[in-house]
């Protein structure tokens, strides 16, 4: 229940920060004050520098304010790809109406953001820089082809240079963040890390690391076969919504291991035709 509570919290919280940034724009002081706590939080879980995660997020959505962030809580730019299975809005960019994820938050979009990278191949020597390199990641993330603009590694390094972010890197914030104020999309970290970050028991022999992140739903991956862990609540008609797959088709895919029809929580949940065996 107390879980519970933390996320219809958060959400709300979400709703009315969502509906404050339709009014105005958002400075890059207050992005940096609203999203540092959660990038510190995010390098000790992934080990990408906040330094590069903040300033990504300032240049791909113009510290939130650009017309793709406002629609789809995207703030890294990131397109569909051939597994992407969440919501997608259209909008132009190297070519007319490409497509891009769309998120239900803007942590969504962070918590993704860190996924992409951490469980794309292309993105892999990256993770053997130090943790404080930014120079050695902006660079790094122009060369694995993260984006197509000739300058990407140097916006990144002057924005990181121009507002100390360099000092996220150590767990530090800079002195000018004193006097702003964050907006509320993130009531504290500990209300954040309960409702996104809820610990739960790992199996260490099946361990399995999400390739995708939809609407607080890992997805996982075994054997080319795409599954879900069943959440509290979680019925085929919530699942279908959701992942944009119809409940038919879930239902057919969970025939043999969901035989009852109830989708009940910690139970997998296939979201692609099961490998025969």
């Amino acid at each position: 229940m107390k879980r519970l509570l933390s996320i219809v919290m958060l959400t709300v919280c979400i709703f009315n920060t969502a509906d404050l940034l339709a009014q105005r724009q958002m400075t890059k002081e207050e992005y940096i004050a609203t999203f540092a706590p959660l990038a510190i939080q995010q390098q000790k879980e992934y080990g990408i520098p906040a330094s590069i995660k903040i300033a990504q997020g300032i240049v791909e959505s113009r510290y939130g304010n650009s017309d793709l962030s406002r629609r789809s809580n995207n703030h890294f730019g990131i397109k569909c790809k051939s597994n992407w299975i969440g919501d997608t809005v259209r909008y132009d960019d190297d070519a007319a109406q490409e497509c891009f994820r769309r998120y239900g938050s803007v942590l969504d979009s962070y918590r993704d953001h860190s996924e992409f990278l951490k469980n794309s191949p292309r993105y892999e020597r990256l993770f053997q820089l130090d943790q404080h390199d930014y120079k050695g990641w902006a660079y790094g993330l122009k060369e694995c082809g993260y984006a197509t603009s000739p300058t990407y590694a140097n916006s990144l390094i002057q924005c990181i240079e121009d507002y100390e972010l360099y000092l996220l890197d150590y767990g530090e914030y800079p002195s000018y963040l004193a006097g702003v104020e964050p907006l509320s999309i993130v009531p504290s970290m500990e209300d954040m890390v309960d409702a996104y970050y809820p610990t739960r028991p790992v199996d260490i022999d099946n361990y399995q690391v999400a390739v995708n992140y939809v609407d607080g739903h890992g997805i996982f991956e075994c054997d080319g076969t795409r599954y879900i862990i069943a959440q509290n609540d979680d019925t085929y008609a919530k699942l279908s919504e959701t992942l944009g797959i119809s409940e038919r088709r879930l239902k057919r895919f969970n025939k043999r291991n969901l035989p009852d029809g109830k989708v009940t929580e910690g139970v997998i949940v296939y979201i692609d035709r099961p490998q025969k065996g």
